[in-house]
């Protein structure tokens, strides 16, 4: 391969993130855009009895727009110097903006999978330290606002930093203010975690009564999410056979096919070089990567019953 024909994939590893830079303010709102249009869209797919009042829609952060769109720009460069690598410059060219949204679609499809992640793992002891501050003599509004200042930022901190934020916000379908069990009832079915759904059901119901009920309430929640987080723990741990086993097929798999794609380049260029060979090239580079993402799948277990 001559210096001369590397230019155009040279000038593609310009052009690219070069792009992308110039346009990262559109970019960037579009991608904050997309994700408020999501939470409503997800929000108004409801029933309507269990449907958020619009001025209580949640919106997750599961990450910043220009956070998303840096890895975005890496890996859009990366994947048009491979298709002009493997096909031509002017294909990349041409593939660019659906290389852009699918990147950006697959980083949000996995941000979206940690933020669940994370929320769950700091959810037991936010509800114990809750706890706590309500047998401490706190009312509901003040013991979050006090333990919203020892979390660290995170998924759960923005979704408890909503249910203070939204308490007395006015309604749009409704007469009136939002109450706290509203805002609690409306958080419960637009959260992303079953777990955190499961106890914020428990809340709302919870908000109305008591103290002394609230307080019930929320310590046998924390008592009971305790018992479920052994029980995780242990199906986890027994699970995790099948994650290793697929980790170690797949990458098998694709050492194999690393290997001989470096030792016969040639063969491979002649075999999905073409817009026909890439179509086939996409099917054995997913057929490799199923046994990860199968035994990915199957080490997840979920507890919600508490």
């Amino acid at each position: 391969m001559s210096i001369m024909s590397l230019v155009p994939t040279l000038l593609i590893l310009l052009v690219v993130p070069l792009t992308i830079f110039l346009l990262r303010i559109p970019i960037s709102q579009w991608i904050d855009q997309t994700m408020r249009l999501r939470a409503r869209a997800r929000n108004a797919a409801l029933p309507a009895p269990l449907r958020a009042d619009p001025a209580l829609t949640y919106t997750e952060t599961v990450r910043s727009p220009m956070q998303l769109l840096l890895s975005a720009a890496l890996g859009t460069t990366l994947a048009s110097t491979f298709v002009s690598l493997t096909s031509s410059p002017i294909l990349a060219l041409l593939l660019f903006p659906a290389l852009l949204t699918l990147i950006i679609a697959a980083l949000l499809f996995v941000a979206h999978g940690r933020y669940v992640t994370t929320l769950e793992r700091d959810l037991t002891p936010a509800i114990g330290r809750l706890s706590a501050l309500l047998r401490s003599g706190n009312s509901l509004r003040p013991s979050l606002l006090k333990l919203l200042t020892e979390m660290p930022p995170g998924p759960i901190q923005a979704e408890w930093s909503f249910i203070v934020d939204r308490i007395g916000t006015p309604l749009i379908n409704q007469d009136g203010i939002a109450t706290p069990a509203q805002v609690v009832e409306a958080l419960s079915v637009q959260t992303p975690s079953r777990r955190h759904a499961t106890f914020l059901n428990h809340l709302a119901v919870a908000v109305g009564l008591s103290h002394d009920l609230l307080i019930t309430r929320v310590t046998a929640a924390y008592d009971a999410i305790q018992v479920s987080d052994r029980r995780r723990e242990e199906a986890l741990t027994e699970l995790s056979q099948m994650r290793y086993s697929g980790w170690a097929v797949g990458l098998a798999g694709i050492g194999l096919a690393a290997y001989l794609s470096w030792s016969q380049w040639d063969q491979v260029m002649i075999a999905y070089g073409s817009p026909e060979g890439m179509l086939f090239g996409l099917l054995v580079v997913t057929s490799l990567t199923l046994p990860i993402v199968g035994g990915t799948l199957l080490s997840r277990a979920e507890d919600v019953d508490y």
